[in-house]
């Protein structure tokens, strides 16, 4: 498929589907998605061991329904920045909120040079059973534990038994906790809820880092796929039939609300502008 009918024809699907996330769970589009991936997987051996393509879309990908691949590889520089910042060492104790299909766990599992590799614990919370079940089947349980989350979600089509997170660690015990393309789908009760349990795990000194919509710093889709035109409370939210889809702060909210729940220190990194970056970076310090 040549990039111009793969970017047409997203398009054209996210034009009257208000959240593919959602649409993943249809069974004739599980079909469509994972057979049209069979073709790559044939060409190129290294992407039979990825996850279906319906759940790579699920979890984002760079907003790509096909030729999605690199895209799910693409975390390595997300973790040499962590490394070069000293957020995490390969001995770090890891929250991956919202960890989909192992899409940032997978570099850690797989890193190895000389005799160094990830010696770590890193735990990955959802709220989707069939991603955990995929990662739980394809990750070691040594250092990679994967729990579910009773947290519901429309965007995600989970009915789960909680409107709040709690998550399985105790106080002060964590090193880093991130997500990605979490808090874009948290309204405003959830997201404090997030970043309160947040709070509570990290230990003294320890960093959250997610990935966010801030108004100040507008993604390259704005005025495009984004609007961000209806507000609820302090979010404003791309579309009132199912707000979580994409739910977007100001940069004065992210930052008053990690000093009310007791960060020593807060700030957001916008989205580089020129360039295609859609969520700009949380990153609070405890």
């Amino acid at each position: 498929m040549s990039k111009n009918t793969s970017k047409h024809l997203d398009g054209f699907l996210r034009k009257i589907v208000p959240s593919v996330s959602l649409l993943t769970h249809n069974f004739f589009f599980k079909c469509f998605a994972n057979m049209a991936d069979l073709p790559t997987k044939i060409i190129v051996p290294e992407f039979r061991n990825l996850p279906p393509n319906h759940l790579r879309i699920r979890i984002g990908v760079g907003n790509r329904i096909f030729s999605n691949q690199m895209r799910y590889l693409n975390t390595y520089s997300f973790w040499m920045y962590c490394l070069s910042e000293g957020y995490i060492t390969l001995n770090s104790s890891i929250i991956d909120i919202g960890c989909g299909c192992g899409r940032y766990a997978h570099p850690l599992r797989d890193y190895e040079f000389k005799q160094s590799r990830f010696t770590g614990r890193y735990l990955g919370v959802d709220i989707d059973q069939e991603q955990l079940k995929w990662c739980s089947e394809n990750f070691d349980a040594q250092r990679f534990r994967f729990v579910h989350s009773t947290h519901a979600s429309k965007s995600y089509n989970t009915t789960g038994s909680s409107q709040s997170m709690t998550l399985p660690k105790e106080d002060q015990s964590v090193d880093f906790v991130f997500s990605s393309s979490l808090l874009t789908h948290l309204l405003e009760t959830e997201l404090r809820n997030y970043l309160q349990e947040t709070f509570r795990v990290l230990k003294p000194g320890g960093h959250m880092l997610m990935t966010c919509f801030c108004l100040d710093y507008p993604p390259a889709t704005m005025g495009s796929r984004h609007t961000f035109s209806h507000a609820i409370g302090n979010s404003r939210v791309e579309t009132l039939e199912v707000p979580e889809a994409a739910v977007a702060y100001t940069e004065a909210f992210f930052l008053e609300t990690a000093k009310n729940i007791g960060f020593k220190s807060a700030r957001i990194i916008g989205v580089v502008p020129n360039t295609d970056e859609i969520q700009s970076i949380f990153l609070a310090e405890k």
